[in-house]
């Protein structure tokens, strides 16, 4: 499921839609005048808006990260390490996405959330990583808890601290085969 690339892939078209609107409003105009360029300028506005209106939210795009993080938690505990990679690399394209979309938005954040995520999350993805590739459970499961902390820390560290992540549940996602 490549869910960020589909975000980001929808709001590239709606700017080029945007793009491609404003064009044709600007030939459509035959007579430049101050009336008709305020009224491009006002639809052009309204068009912007909209497309920043339709961009995810950032607890839209953690929510996916979410539901990756739980399934990551599944896969390495079932020695699924193929899948286990998949939605370790999921979660960063997720967070990637968050970066992108949101550089700077976030006033009571101290830190850009592009310096912020990787310095509280790279090492126990690291971690993660390695575990995977190592394909040893018993390191998997401390760097799963340490990622989940890391999430935690993180989350605090942006004004949330009342968002704790933990290890999942045993029953969530019964619908998905996790063994290999």
């Amino acid at each position: 499921m490549e869910t960020s690339k589909g975000i980001k892939g929808a709001l590239e078209m709606k700017l080029v839609l945007v793009g491609l609107a404003v064009i044709c409003l600007a030939g459509c105009s035959q007579q430049p005048n101050m009336h008709s360029n305020d009224a491009l300028k006002t639809k052009v506005a309204n068009l912007e808006k909209q497309v920043n209106e339709s961009e995810p939210g950032v607890g839209e795009i953690m929510g996916v990260i979410q539901m990756h993080h739980t399934k990551l938690y599944y896969a390495g505990t079932n020695a699924n390490w193929t899948l286990a990679k998949y939605e370790l690399s999921e979660i960063q394209e997720n967070l990637n996405e968050v970066m992108d979309l949101y550089p700077k938005k976030f006033k009571q954040v101290r830190v850009p959330l592009p310096e912020l995520i990787p310095s509280m999350t790279k090492a126990s993805m690291d971690q993660v990583q390695e575990a995977i590739q190592q394909k040893n459970e018993k390191s998997f499961v401390k760097a799963y808890k340490d990622l989940s902390t890391s999430c935690s820390n993180c989350h605090a560290a942006a004004n949330n601290p009342f968002i704790n992540i933990q290890v999942p549940a045993k029953g969530m996602y019964t619908d998905q085969q996790f063994k290999p």
